[in-house]
């Protein structure tokens, strides 16, 4: 008689409900448990900051329907941590509940966001964006400064931070956007682009405080204030917090997996444990087209990357060679992107940028290194190919037609 396999997804985010779905897909015929902490069926985070918050679509868009998980034999455990990772007993201990053993495992642990860790941090109208409860409080407190002519501080100016910040703005909210950087983004697009999105913040009327960071939140038991560290003191009464996130390694690293900015994985997402691997915010992979290492934040390596390492740990062996691609919408401004850049490359520019309708090469060592359309459609396959080129060898005018 044969025995029946098991598959645990640990993380019932997009990427761990894409693995479980990719097994079943490949022909997993085994038991999958796919645990996670929130009570929620798996979601997707990307309208969360956009028009999730306000108010203009339902919070939240599933990945599956609900029935999904009981049609394709798949135990969906809510509410639920995994507390440890036994990977020479192949077992995975939850906080609560009975241990499970596995064949393979996936982690798709995700991430966290990061604490702003100044003086008042924790006061009362501080807000952090992950869940689908930080979007709903998000949105009742913006539209709440709105009503009594309140004033809305972001501090951070990466995507969650300019994101938030169009959105609290264009439900009619003051808005004052904080970074210790001179434009928004620079982190990731550098200052050329970055300047872009400094003069669209500025022209919807956010109000600016670019390099300069926070040295305390004020108030008596809710949030006043903002202070600067330069000095000024900003008032407000809703404070968001976007500085980023850290991927939630904690799991594997008292595991013993290897670890290199994330759990480092090789091509085919498989960690340094036998039978384990990972996936979404968490894995640091071995790229074979970007022949790097890397780790990608996006909702598109989410969903794809999910879908390899479920289709592997149940007998797969398909290489993630996926450039990474993100997407982002700000006020009147949609993108695409492409590739992953640095924001010392190189960048050239084609198309009206005052119009803001441009495409972006970011160029390294005389090859494109990513890609960007900017309220231009229809252009990302194309954008795809360009990366890797010589850069001269590059005609965008030709992939605009």
């Amino acid at each position: 008689m044969s025995i029946r396999k098991t598959l645990v997804v640990v993380g019932a985010g997009l990427a761990g409900a894409k693995a479980a779905e990719g097994a079943r897909e490949y022909g997993f015929d085994g038991r999958i448990v796919l645990v996670g902490e929130e009570a929620r069926h798996p979601y997707e985070r990307p309208s969360l900051s956009k028009q999730g918050l306000r108010g203009e679509e339902d919070v939240p868009h599933y990945v599956h329907e609900d029935r999904y998980y009981a049609e394709h034999d798949i135990e969906l455990v809510t509410w639920k941590r995994a507390v440890s990772l036994d990977v020479a007993a192949h077992r995975i201990h939850l906080d609560g509940d009975a241990p499970l053993d596995y064949d393979a495992a996936v982690l798709a642990t995700g991430a966290t966001p990061r604490v702003l860790s100044v003086p008042g941090h924790d006061l009362e109208g501080v807000h952090r964006l992950r869940t689908v409860e930080d979007a709903v409080a998000l949105g009742e407190a913006v539209r709440g400064a709105v009503r009594d002519g309140r004033r809305v501080a972001v501090v951070g100016a990466g995507w969650i931070g300019t994101e938030v910040a169009a959105s609290a703005r264009q439900l009619g909210a003051e808005v004052v956007l904080i970074d210790p950087l001179d434009v928004p983004l620079q982190r990731v697009l550098g200052p050329t682009v970055g300047t872009v999105f400094r003069d669209l913040h500025a022209d919807h009327g956010v109000e600016l405080r670019l390099g300069t960071g926070v040295a305390a939140v004020r108030g008596a038991g809710r949030v006043e204030a903002v202070e600067l560290t330069d000095g000024r003191v900003e008032p407000a009464d809703v404070v968001v917090v976007g500085i980023g996130v850290r991927p939630r390694l904690e799991l594997a690293a008292d595991a013993g997996l290897a670890l290199d900015d994330g759990i480092a994985v090789d091509a085919h997402l498989r960690t340094s444990a036998p039978d384990v691997y990972a996936a979404g915010d968490v894995a640091a992979a071995e790229h074979p087209r970007l022949r790097r290492r890397v780790r990608v934040e996006h909702w598109a390596n989410a969903l794809n990357q999910g879908r390899t390492a479920g289709r592997n740990a149940a007998g797969a062996q398909e290489v993630y060679d996926r450039l990474p691609y993100f997407f982002s919408d700000q006020f009147d401004l949609g993108l695409e992107y492409v590739g992953l850049g640095d924001p010392t490359d190189d960048v050239v520019l084609s198309g009206d940028v005052a119009a803001r309708k441009f495409v972006a090469l970011w160029v390294r060592a005389g090859r494109v290194s990513a890609a960007m359309a900017v309220n231009t459609w229809d252009l990302i396959e194309g954008l795809k190919e360009t990366i890797g080129l010589k850069a001269d060898d590059v005609d965008v005018t030709a992939l605009r037609t």
